[in-house]
């Protein structure tokens, strides 16, 4: 299946996929034109790091179960320490870690189904576990990328370096001309500005990433509109800063 379907089954934005597909936790194939391939089992694998990752487990913990550098009984151990110091802030993350010790669970056998029914019973109750958005904030930082073309339409990254040069360059001087253009004065500094210009952009688009991300969980519209929901917020900042401009200039 495509990232796309990958990201409505688990209902995680597909930039967290890439993420943990980028640290090597999953490795799915390449069809002939490229795209990623995701097989049942990289989902079921998907499950289980999202689980691990819900309770607590950081990456490079979840690597090394995987690995067999350590076992599932440490790994639980040294997570259920760990959240004791958190255990008013996340107790579900804490009852699931100890459930599943209780259960012997292996990684290779877990029952991802279980735990998944049960991580998302107890967050309708009330109990708290580790949020997994932090996880994307690496895979953010790609964002610059992708406004200059450097991504597929399956979300997959370019890899090659000339065509991502001359999408910033293409971008850079557009960004130029239009502000020459507006203030009718041709100038190295108009430039800098149109160049300053993407940049911004750039910048607010990550900056609201992360609270639309979050609102999403809550309002199912935002969740499954997460890029027109941007572009909408986005757009109304845009009207208001150009208000404030206007205003300040006058």
């Amino acid at each position: 299946m495509t990232i796309k379907e990958v990201e409505q089954l688990l209902e995680v934005p597909r930039a967290t996929v890439r993420f943990y597909e980028k640290e090597g936790l999953i490795t799915p194939t390449r069809e002939g034109n490229g795209y990623r391939d995701y097989s049942d089992e990289d989902v079921e694998k998907l499950k289980k790091i999202i689980i691990l990752r819900k309770i607590g487990m950081s990456v490079e913990e979840i690597d090394d179960l995987f690995d067999g550098i350590r076992s599932m009984d440490e790994a639980l151990d040294t997570n259920i320490e760990n959240l004791q110091k958190q255990m008013d802030e996340l107790k579900g993350a804490m009852k699931l870690s100890q459930k599943m010790k209780e259960d012997f669970v292996q990684i290779a056998s877990m029952d991802v189904n279980a735990y998944w029914n049960t991580i998302e019973e107890e967050e309708k109750h009330g109990n708290r576990f580790m949020d997994i958005a932090k996880d994307i904030i690496e895979i953010e930082k790609g964002v610059f990328a992708s406004y200059f073309s450097a991504i597929d339409r399956d979300g997959n990254p370019y890899e090659s370096f000339p065509r991502i040069l001359l999408n910033v360059i293409t971008c850079t001087v557009i960004a130029g001309i239009i502000i020459c253009l507006f203030e009718k004065n041709w100038s190295v500094q108009n430039f800098l500005r149109g160049i300053r210009g993407i940049v911004s952009i750039m910048v607010l688009e990550m900056v609201l990433s992360i609270p639309l991300y979050f609102l999403g969980k809550k309002y199912e519209w935002i969740r499954k509109n997460r890029n027109k929901a941007l572009y909408i917020v986005a757009l109304i900042l845009c009207v208001l800063l150009l208000i404030l401009v206007s205003m300040y200039g006058n």
